[in-house]
């Protein structure tokens, strides 16, 4: 008796620590909104008031128990929980594991989490948590292995209470938005394997006494984080390091040569840095390594001899440096590689002939270099190549035949080349290509007449020699999205068979010898929003079937023989923002309904027997002709006569500015009535008005004696064509877009005069202090603003202008919250003078570009409607862009193998 009671008392003590281990977790479920649609937590119910079972709650999904009912594990993932954890959670001083991912918890983390004292395992990734992170909570979890709260919205300090836990082996903190230096104190864990930092607002120097981790295997300090010099050489001492990745971090310096010392070393990425010099020929000790990447910094000299030691290599990226040299013939001799990106380099001489020999290589892109030679005949000997990307080089030759015989490519991309002979038919049959740009060679022949691919969207071969006919089979890429034959020799008409392409919305076969009419069929390719048939021979009217074309912005049909009145219902087509309908035998009175009468006269020129529309009564063709030259006469007069005028008074002008200095150095164009000169712009050009500093310059405030502020933008370089297209940027005025007051510019300098938006960027409040603040219906009013703005750069801008650099940063908002796109069109310039924030060569910010733009070199409005995407994302989520696109596309399956996070899905767009 005297055993049994107190064997009585332990069961009854387990089986209450049981019961409240019950109520506290149908308290943590009560205390967040599971979303109706998709609970996940369903099963958690209280028992019956009858049917009360010690232990019920370990069969709830996602816990675990202990054999005395207490819970050991929380594991919960992808629920839609949207709430904080409660209180209660301290209850559950037995659990080892809580692992809650992905659920929209938010709020700041709970002080009872310090009960947790036997915890090992927690992770609390991809949420919203916030706050300074509090240090008691991990100071108390003793026994802690893994902790990883990356990709939430804590912020302060970095804490040092981590240092304590001598168990330590995983610490991931990236994603937020934690500040200031990386601790010295960090270099003392003494079994830490992977830490995490990457993705905050780090700054400082890169502690070199981290080196002296003596179990780490992985270290991810870019992205967002900015620090002060290099590579510590220190790090060349790690004994264990697998992973090291400082890709974006604003590094500068040499890559120090002591990194070779890496022996256990997979993967380096130093990518989208400041990086100079040459690459050390000691990484060639790296004999472990599969990817290295290099990309977009300042690197110069040739690919070191010494990388043929480089056995183990799968990825090698060098694209956007300054490397020069030919390409060593050992690439080709990499047993293992598969993914070669050279792209915008003075790479010179060929391609090694062995390339792809090795039967493994997946994607090549050596864009933009100076290099010559035909394509290696083995390029896809292993059946794997699927990207193949040579343009604006200098190759020549034929296709060889064993290309059409790859069938894993999906991209054929070599424009800008010397390319000839006739294109293998077979490409056209692929199954999984998707592009073909061959534009700017000199292919000959005809069009093969046998097409079968389903999988072909894009077929680009403009300013070739292709002669003969339009082939019907172009009818059966049934999933064909854009067609461009332009500048080539093909006769014959247009066959209807084209437009049975249900996808089809752009065509273009302008600059060729077409005949005959456009076929009535056209109407039912509901998608075009983009029609060229001008500069051929094609006669008959406008078909009735472009009038039912709903989506259809472009269409020109000029230099052609074409008869008849032009439609009225044209100026109803409410899509249409291009017409050209010149030089053709158009007839009968230009019609002015709707929008045709907005367009330039321009797009009815040289149709003789076309009567302007202020003519009430069309005359016969002789006297419109004398009318016409007449007319032509009196203008070229005034013309004269206003233009002599004009260089007097510039004459006057100048002598008169010649005798001030200021005036002498600056000019100021205003775009509409501005009450201030050029010397208030420039007195405010000082470093207490700086307001913000980023790739397209650096932005100060300016106070003008008339009392109103302005925004002025000093943007980076001079660019030789900027005037005449700023005068096209000045003359946009919409609600939602940001106006453009004017510029003052000398021959050294350009500065944006900008309304003055009193709230900052979209970007700063979401990802600032204020984030937390801005209520849905305010995110609603800026999406749909932020919308308005875009469209109208899109549709009713002439011409129309792709901004080319969406972004959270650049919506503005003003002091009613009221948002305002800016810096539309200036993207264009700053990668013409080499400005940028580590923007891709495509156009655009990282976290922001179209995927399917990966390897392209040029934009369109598709790319803007993407990127506004990720905006709206960022509106929705509150998370940075590259966090955003992880949520939606998920990036676990990056080419090139090693660790699935939203920076290789960077890397690779």
């Amino acid at each position: 008796m005297g055993l049994l009671l107190p064997l009585l008392i332990i069961i009854i003590v387990n089986f209450s620590h049981g019961f409240s281990d019950l109520d506290a977790l149908l308290k943590l479920k009560a205390s967040m909104v599971v979303s109706p649609a998709s609970s996940g937590l369903d099963d958690w119910k209280p028992p019956e008031p009858n049917s009360i079972v010690p232990g019920s709650h370990c069969s709830f999904s996602g816990v675990t128990c202990d054999e005395n009912s207490r819970v050991t594990a929380l594991i919960i993932s992808n629920v839609p929980l949207y709430g904080p954890i409660p209180p209660e959670i301290g209850i559950l001083n037995k659990l080892v594991n809580i692992t809650l991912v992905s659920d929209e918890l938010t709020g700041e983390l709970p002080v009872e989490m310090s009960n947790l004292t036997s915890v090992r395992f927690v992770n609390l990734s991809t949420n919203s948590l916030t706050g300074a992170f509090p240090g008691e909570i991990v100071a108390a979890m003793i026994e802690l292995q893994v902790f990883d709260v990356y990709n939430n919205n804590f912020s302060g300090k970095l804490p040092l209470e981590f240092v304590k836990l001598k168990n330590l082996k995983t610490l991931h903190l990236g994603g937020n938005f934690f500040s200031g230096e990386i601790p010295e104190e960090y270099s003392e864990f003494p079994r830490l394997k992977s830490l995490g930092l990457q993705g905050n607002e780090l700054s400082g120097r890169i502690p070199s006494s981290l080196s002296r981790l003596p179990e780490l295997e992985e270290l991810w300090l870019g992205y967002y984080n900015s620090y002060e010099g290099g590579i510590p050489p220190e790090f060349g001492s790690f004994k264990s390091l697998k992973l090291l990745d400082v890709g974006g971090s604003d590094l500068s310096g040499e890559i120090p040569e002591s990194l070779g010392n890496l022996k256990l070393l997979h993967t380096l990425f130093l990518q989208c840095n400041k990086f100079t010099g040459e690459i050390p020929p000691d990484l060639s000790g790296l004999e472990s390594l599969k990817s290295l990447d290099l990309s977009n910094n300042n690197l110069t000299g040739a690919i070191p001899e010494s990388f043929s030691e480089l056995k183990n290599l799968t990825l090698l990226n060098l694209f956007l440096n300054h490397f020069v040299g030919p390409l060593p013939s050992f690439i080709g001799d990499l047993p293992n590689l598969e993914v070669l990106q050279l792209w915008e380099n003075n790479f010179t001489f060929s391609l090694p002939e062995n390339l792809g020999r090795n039967g493994k290589l997946i994607v090549l892109d050596v864009t933009g270099n100076h290099l010559t030679g035909t394509i290696p005949e083995d390029i896809c000997k292993g059946g794997k190549l699927r990207i193949l990307i040579l343009m604006e080089n200098y190759f020549f030759g034929p296709v060889p035949e064993k290309l059409g015989g790859c069938r894993s490519l999906t991209k054929i991309r070599i424009m800008r080349n010397f390319f000839n002979g006739t294109i293998p038919a077979s490409i056209f049959s692929l199954p999984a290509l998707t592009m073909l740009e061959l534009d700017d060679n000199y292919f000959s022949g005809e069009l093969p007449s046998e097409m079968y691919s389903q999988s072909l969207q894009s077929v680009s071969i403009s300013n070739n020699r292709i002669t003969g006919k339009l082939p019907p089979a172009i009818g059966d890429l049934v999933n064909l999205t854009s067609l461009s034959l332009q500048s080539n020799n093909i006769v014959g008409g247009i066959p209807d068979e084209i437009f049975n392409l249900k996808k089809l919305y752009k065509i273009n076969v302008s600059e060729n010898s077409l005949t005959g009419v456009i076929p009535a069929s056209i109407g039912s390719c509901s998608e075009l929003t983009s029609v060229d048939f001008s500069r051929n021979n094609l006669n008959g009217e406008i078909p009735r079937g472009i009038l039912s074309l709903l989506n259809l912005n472009i269409l020109n049909v000029s230099q052609n023989q074409m008869t008849g009145e032009i439609p009225s219902k044209l100026g109803h087509m409410k899509s249409l923002t291009v017409l050209d309908l010149s030089f053709n035998q158009f007839s009968g009175k230009v019609p002015t309904d709707g929008q045709l009468k907005d367009f330039n006269d321009s797009a009815f020129a040289g149709n003789p027997n076309l009567c302007p529309p202020h003519m009430v009564h069309c005359p016969n063709q002789s006297r419109f002709r004398k009318h016409y030259n007449r007319s032509k006469l009196l203008i070229v007069v005034i013309s004269l006569i206003v233009g002599a005028s004009f260089v007097v008074i510039a004459f006057i002008q100048i002598r008169k500015k010649k005798n001030m200095e200021r005036s002498k150095m600056w000019k100021l164009t205003a775009f509409q009535r501005l009450d201030f000169k050029v010397d208030d712009v420039i007195s405010c050009l000082k470093d207490e008005n700086v307001i913000g500093k980023g790739g397209a310059g650096i932005v100060y405030r300016g106070s003008m004696p008339n009392g109103v502020d302005v925004a002025i933008k000093r943007l980076i370089g001079k660019n030789h064509g900027f005037d005449a297209e700023i005068q096209t940027l000045g003359r946009i005025k919409h609600r939602n877009i940001v106006r453009l007051l004017g510029y003052v510019s000398n021959q050294e300098t350009n500065l944006l005069l900008y309304e003055y938006m009193s709230h900052g960027s979209l970007g700063e409040i979401l990802h600032g202090s204020k984030g937390a603040h801005l209520q849905w219906e305010t995110r609603y009013k800026i999406a749909v603003e932020s919308a308005k703005g875009l469209c109208y750069l899109h549709h009713d801008c002439s011409p129309l202008i792709v901004h080319r650099d969406v972004k959270s940063n650049n919506i503005l908002l003003d002091s009613d919250y009221e948002a305002h796109v800016a810096d539309f069109g200036l993207a264009k310039f700053l990668r013409d003078v080499g400005g940028s924030e580590c923007m891709s060569s495509i156009a655009g910010s990282y976290g922001y570009i179209a995927p399917e733009y990966a390897y392209t070199l040029k934009v369109d409005e598709k790319s803007d409607v993407y990127s506004f995407g990720v905006v709206l994302l960022e509106l929705i989520a509150g998370k940075k862009p590259m966090v955003v696109v992880e949520m939606v596309t998920g990036v676990n399956s990056n080419i090139g193998g090693g660790g699935g996070d939203w920076r290789k899905q960077q890397r690779r767009i």
